[in-house]
């Protein structure tokens, strides 16, 4: 290697260094938009044949605009209220009759219990873990709102020249075109298949699970419908961990045919949204386990924030499919 080649390379990995440093910031809205580009780009390519590249992006932005962002900011604004109105609630003992409750489980185990006290600690301790004190909270606000507007802003450049960028990306790649074509195939398909089989299914699986408290008459609906589709993001365990307790709570406040039917609700109906549209969405040869699942999400929530959620999976969907390619052609390079 001669001097001239050196200083290229400490040049390039000095100047990628910064970059970097200056990226990780908005890292999770950087994915996100990316993430948007990728899903909005099919509506992209039709609406440019009658509209053109700029003015189509432009509308498609404003379309994510009311249809995906404004209705989040709505959503998450109702899920704070909600969960502010559950911590009050129990801190006040509206939410819950803990003597009838606690007379209850005394007559099936024998013990006694301090619901109250108990409930009020562990809301507590959520509460302060997920929204923290009113500073931190408009803190937040406002870094999400800066993290918002350089999204929109990225998502509006990845659609109008997110195709040049990817050609000179392939380009980049050291590696036979077929090769590459193979890769990109590869890599999309998984994509789809995290969006379709694990987001999409974990949103309807979470919304139709809490249609069914709200129907029974489960307090705070709003905020426990939003903790099932988190909870849909991870396989196996998913939202019976919100409507199974809700179930056994509806029975112990003396309301035992709301509890059996939300019960018989949850595994019959909201069972269905996993086992009929899962194997709807996910094209064969696609999928991920759910291992790798449950990985990605814990492992993308700790990396990239909420969006990790989204992210993590089809990070680890996309290294399946590099790992795929490698083993089907590396004998051949």
């Amino acid at each position: 290697m001669n001097e001239q080649k050196g200083f290229l390379i400490v040049l390039t990995g000095l100047l990628a260094a910064i970059s970097f440093l200056m990226l990780q910031p908005f890292m999770g809205y950087f994915l996100g938009a990316a993430l948007l580009a990728f899903i909005l780009h099919p509506v992209q390519v039709r609406w440019r044949k009658y509209l053109g590249s700029t003015i189509s992006s432009l509308l498609i932005v404003f379309l994510a605009i009311f249809v995906i962002v404004a209705p989040f900011l709505f959503t998450a604004t109702a899920v704070i209220d909600d969960a502010q109105d559950l911590a009050g609630d129990v801190r006040q003992s509206d939410l819950i009759n803990s003597t009838q409750i606690e007379n209850k489980i005394h007559e099936l185990t024998g013990q006694r219990l301090d619901v109250e006290k108990n409930v009020e600690r562990a809301v507590d301790r959520f509460t302060n873990l997920t929204l923290g004190n009113f500073s931190q909270l408009l803190s937040l606000i406002a870094n999400a709102s800066i993290g918002l507007t350089v999204m929109l802003f990225l998502l509006y450049y990845m659609l109008k020249d997110g195709e040049m960028l990817v050609k000179w990306l392939n380009s980049l790649i050291p590696l036979p075109e077929e090769i590459t074509r193979n890769l990109h195939s590869k890599m999309s398909k998984t994509t789809w298949a995290v969006i379709k089989g694990h987001v999409l299914v974990a949103i309807i699986q979470g919304l139709v699970a809490g249609l069914g408290l709200m129907a029974t008459g489960v307090p705070n609906s709003v905020f426990w419908t939003f903790v099932m589709i988190l909870l849909g993001f991870i396989p196996i365990i998913g939202t019976i961990l919100v409507w199974l307790p809700a179930s056994v709570y509806l029975f112990l406040v003396d309301k035992p045919l709301m509890g059996v039917l939300l019960a018989l609700y949850g595994f019959v109906i909201v069972g269905l949204t996993d086992n009929i549209i899962r194997p709807l969405a996910v094209e064969r040869g696609a999928d991920l386990h759910p291992a790798v699942i449950i990985i990605g999400v814990l492992g993308g929530v700790y990396i990239f924030g909420a969006v990790g959620l989204f992210i993590g999976p089809i990070i680890l969907g996309i290294f399946k499919s590099v790992l795929v390619v490698f083993e089907k052609h590396y004998k051949s390079l």
